[in-house]
């Protein structure tokens, strides 16, 4: 008799631990369950993956999937944010040279990694650093996860080779203000907003590259912060150039205003001496023509001879030989002797 419930109570018991356990898995079966379901913020979105493969892209909301490890959530900004990236930043042990042997590699090491790289080289052959940080935004989520690990790399190799062209267009004063004199031009202050756009426009030339060979990147970068500097091993020496410089342009300026003064004046005396010239040429060619002005009247009247000619050239003569003389004293005609005709002066 006393058996009976022994083994009643027992049976009641496992049926209870059974539905207990039961209970316990439809819990867990509910919370993993639950894990599919997520929101998405309306500064973001999503990309569900199935076994490691894309399946569908999801905006801000209620998003619901397969739970773990099924499917795969991964939350990403949404195309109007932008992301920072910072491509100058090193890794320890990167392109430092060894302790000791700073002076080998040509530069100054710093404590901080980023002073030790990013120097470009400019178009009139001065050399810039450049701190770069990039802003950019996801415009493909599905190319960006897919390409997750190399988006960075990636993205720092397109900042470097636009930097390289950029800089290589351009003087030093067109990226920053080097010498103070210019600091205030309105081409070069031109010159240096148009250095940040020049920039995006490279790097996005060179993603849109990127895409059009192999699948993209998903990215599009949206505006860059550059600040530019000379490096702190070369500053003494540019400064330097720059006093020897300003130095060679003021004396340069005094030269060309000594070359323009003389050069004035040697105008002046050019134009002097031509008019002087011109006056005395004047005078002998109208000397020449009054001389010459009673043959050529004579010469051209056809009638008179030759004789007449002479005799008449004679008469105008000795009409001005006459016109001086105070007294004149004749003798016949083939007597020898002289003829003496007394002047003013006598």
């Amino acid at each position: 008799m006393s058996a009976v419930p022994a083994v009643s109570l027992l049976g009641d018991a496992l049926k209870w631990s059974f539905r207990l356990l039961f209970g316990l898995v439809g819990l867990l079966a509910l919370a993993w369950a639950v894990t599919g379901v997520s929101r998405v913020a309306p500064d973001s979105q999503a990309v569900v993956t199935r076994f490691g493969q894309v399946i569908r892209e999801s905006g801000p909301g209620l998003l619901v999937s397969w739970p773990t490890p099924i499917d795969r959530i991964i939350v990403l900004p949404s195309p109007g944010r932008q992301v920072q990236f910072s491509p100058e930043a090193l890794e320890i042990g990167g392109s430092l040279p060894p302790p000791g042997d700073e002076l080998s590699t040509g530069y100054i090491v710093n404590d901080e990694a980023r002073e030790n790289t990013w120097f470009f080289l400019t178009g009139d052959g001065g050399i810039v650093h450049l701190r770069v940080t990039v802003f950019y935004q996801i415009t493909d989520a599905t190319a960006y996860v897919i390409s997750a690990d190399h988006v960075e790399p990636a993205l720092r190799r397109a900042v470097v080779a636009a930097a390289v062209s950029v800089c290589a267009s351009r003087d030093m004063d067109s990226i920053l203000v080097a010498r103070p004199e210019r600091a205030n031009d309105p081409s070069y202050a031109a010159r240096r907003e148009r250095f940040r756009t020049d920039l995006v426009a490279l790097i996005n030339q060179r993603l849109d590259a990127m895409g059009s060979t192999r699948e993209g990147l998903g990215i599009r970068v949206a505006r860059t912060d550059v600040v530019a500097s000379i490096p702190a091993g070369a500053k003494a020496s540019f400064d330097n150039v720059l006093q020897v410089s300003q130095q060679v342009e003021r004396a340069l300026a005094q030269a060309r205003t000594t070359a323009e003064i003389r050069r004035q004046s040697a105008e002046q005396m050019r134009e002097q001496t031509l008019d002087e010239a011109r006056a005395r040429a004047q005078e002998t060619v109208s000397a020449a023509k009054s001389n010459s002005a009673l043959v050529l009247a004579l010469g051209k009247d056809t009638t008179m001879s030759h004789a007449m000619v002479l005799d008449q050239v004679y008469r105008e003569r000795i009409k001005s030989l006459f016109d001086v003389a105070e007294r004149v004293d004749t003798v016949p005609a083939g007597v020898g002797g002289r003829v003496l005709v007394p002047g003013v002066g006598q």
